[in-house]
């Protein structure tokens, strides 16, 4: 048995996984995989673009280099993400968890940092997992969270038997392949696979106790060196693994919520390199001598002159510039519509005078997905979570994960405490205590209204600029109606 074996769901994804990871990762990753995302001419081909002395690799190299790659993906996913963490997570946990909170992984990340990469990996990829482990040593073993990427979870089994039994993993594994320093300090890479398994691996297990164990270079399977993880002596009769996925967590693939975008900017980059070459080749005209032959050195520019026998002509021909407006017509129109693919889970800016109750309509009618890949998010981190609370003996229903999910920015602009201060005073029954209240509620201020008394006072005796001291009918400070610091009303 080879451990390298993939799923055939692994496999049907796996070029739209790579593709999605490249276009994250921007304009110098696509391009290094050269023409597998840019093919080149046939004109380029003809003249031996596979040899790199030839004159078509040069060629094909200058195409490259001059094409430019969007990266709408990286913003959408860095302005989605920016969205999602607006406001952090609530996370509940039993007090013996509670070291996770500020270490969860081995890179000793906090849980929050955890549920930020969670969500990074559901927007480019649609898919990741999550697996619970422990650290042997002296002391009391401790769990901590791997995250694995989509391209790592490389084989799976559901377990299923038949309709009248429940589903069960017994079977995952996952590629570690990593570089490691040698001891002359050069870096080699090392493959590396680590299988988890459920009972006998021969068997379609539904139960037995969890083992795990990590294989090299050989590939080749061997169930002697599968061990049992342990807390306590305690072992566990499941696999800790947590598949997510962008609305559910099956071990099924979602497709991931950003492949048109990604598409999308794989044909820019395509356009951009054909109408920028043919910009390029619009200054690169050819000198033609026509009627006879040019016996000496042409020689061009100011002050050269060209003979030319009697009857003949010279001139520059050069490429037609025709169809160069409708490619850059082209290109803008795959421009817009990637700004609004990217724009199609999470648009959360306000536009011209929109009301802060118009924008959360709006924002809700476009953030369902988002909404979605947050919950999933969540869900999946709790559920290991509560996996490594019953491990360690804790309550797992003292587990909750509760991810923020108010997308929309509801923060009071100047123009709205106007609206209402114009109100007031046209007649509007509301106290400034309540516009106060408002303002708060909104984010224009985080002090209580006796803290803004006591603000707006001192302003006034220190005789700030455009301060103003708050003066009740019975003349004592603290209610009522502004007045200068003069005295005024």
């Amino acid at each position: 048995m080879s451990v390298d074996t993939k799923h055939p769901l692994y496999v049907e994804h796996y070029q739209d996984w790579l593709q999605l990871r490249d276009s994250y990762r921007g304009e110098r990753q696509v391009k290094e995989k050269s023409t597998h995302y840019l093919p080149a001419t046939s004109g380029m081909m003809a003249d031996g673009m596979l040899d790199t002395k030839a004159p078509g690799y040069q060629a094909y190299h200058a195409y490259r280099t001059r094409a430019r790659f969007p990266g709408v993906l990286r913003d959408a996913v860095e302005t989605m993400l920016g969205v999602m963490h607006s406001k952090p997570p609530v996370i509940e946990l039993p007090a013996r968890l509670e070291a996770m909170r500020r270490s969860a992984t081995l890179r000793r990340e906090d849980l929050t940092a955890l549920l930020r990469r969670i969500n990074l990996e559901q927007l480019v990829m649609g898919r990741c997992g999550l697996l619970l482990d422990v650290v042997p040593g002296r002391g009391p073993a401790v769990p901590y969270v791997s995250l694995y990427q989509a391209e790592d979870i490389i084989n799976w089994d559901e377990g299923t038997v038949d309709a009248t039994r429940p589903d069960t993993l017994n079977l995952v594994v996952l590629e570690e392949t990593e570089a490691e320093r040698q001891a002359d300090f050069s870096w080699e890479t090392v493959e590396k696979y680590r299988v988890l398994v459920l009972g006998e691996v021969a068997e379609n297990e539904t139960e037995g106790v969890y083992r795990s164990g990590v294989f090299g270079e050989r590939r080749s399977f061997d169930a002697t060196l599968l061990e049992a993880p342990s807390i306590a002596g305690s072992t566990l009769g499941e696999i800790p693994f947590v598949f997510v996925n962008t609305r559910d967590i099956v071990p099924t693939p979602d497709d991931a919520p950003l492949l048109d975008l990604s598409h999308l900017a794989m044909a820019i980059y395509r356009g951009e390199a054909d109408y920028r070459q043919a910009l390029f080749m619009q200054g690169q005209s050819t000198f033609v001598v026509v009627g006879g032959k040019v016996e000496d050195e042409i020689r061009l520019g100011a002050g050269a002159v060209v003979h030319v026998p009697q009857g003949g002509d010279a001139k520059f021909e050069g490429v037609s510039s025709a169809g160069l407006a409708e490619q850059r017509q082209s290109l803008e129109n795959d421009y817009r519509r990637a700004e609004h693919r990217a724009n199609g889970l999470i648009d959360a800016v306000s536009k011209g005078s929109e009301s802060g109750e118009a924008l959360k309509v709006r924002v809700a009618a476009r953030t369902a997905s988002l909404h979605q890949i947050a919950l999933t998010g969540a869900y999946a981190l709790e559920q290991i979570l509560r996996k490594a609370a019953a491990w360690i003996g804790a309550d797992p229903d003292e587990v909750g994960v509760y991810p923020n999910l108010d997308f929309s920015s509801d923060i009071m602009r100047g123009q709205e405490l106007v609206q209402l201060m114009s109100a007031k005073q046209l007649g509007a029954p509301l106290a400034l205590q309540t516009v106060h209240e408002i303002a708060q509620s909104r984010g224009l201020t985080d002090q209580t209204w006796e803290q803004e008394l006591e603000r707006l006072d001192t302003e006034a005796m220190n005789g700030l600029p455009g301060a103003m001291a708050w003066t009740g009918d019975d003349g004592q400070s603290g209610a009522g109606d502004p007045v200068s610091d003069d005295g005024d009303e």
